[in-house]
């Protein structure tokens, strides 16, 4: 008779002796239980590591990007029924110019935003 091998994976419960009676499906099932462990720690381990994103970023980033949608859709139907009469090349221009406006906007609070976190850093490192 073959010796007994013990296998087990990372729960105490998954222990399967290599035995003439030990089918592969159930060695398989330890290996599979063994990588699912070893996958969720992995992905634990990343979650921890991840940057946490403020709330405040978020809204800004979602409101600025509803602005670049409907702003420049405004500005091209509004100047072409009400300024340039018909005239879609211009209200065509004046569409970009406010998804420009838009952007740097974005872009200047964003600018902002970092200067003043910058700032904060230099002072708490000042105190210390």
């Amino acid at each position: 008779m073959a010796p007994l091998k013990t296998r087990t994976g990372s729960k105490a419960n998954n222990t399967v002796k290599d035995s003439p009676n030990t089918t592969h499906r159930q060695r398989k099932r330890v290996d599979i239980n063994t990588q699912n462990n070893a996958a969720q720690s992995a992905k634990h381990t990343e979650a921890e590591n991840a940057p946490q994103i403020p709330g405040s970023v978020v809204g800004k980033l979602v409101a600025f990007s509803l602005l670049l949608l409907v702003i420049p859709i405004l500005a091209y139907f509004l100047s072409l029924k009400f300024v340039f009469a018909g005239s879609t090349t211009p209200s065509a221009i004046t569409a970009a110019v406010t998804a420009n406006i838009v952007l740097a906007g974005y872009v200047y609070v964003a600018w902002v935003e970092d200067t003043d976190e910058g700032s904060e850093n230099l002072q708490k490192r000042k105190l210390e």
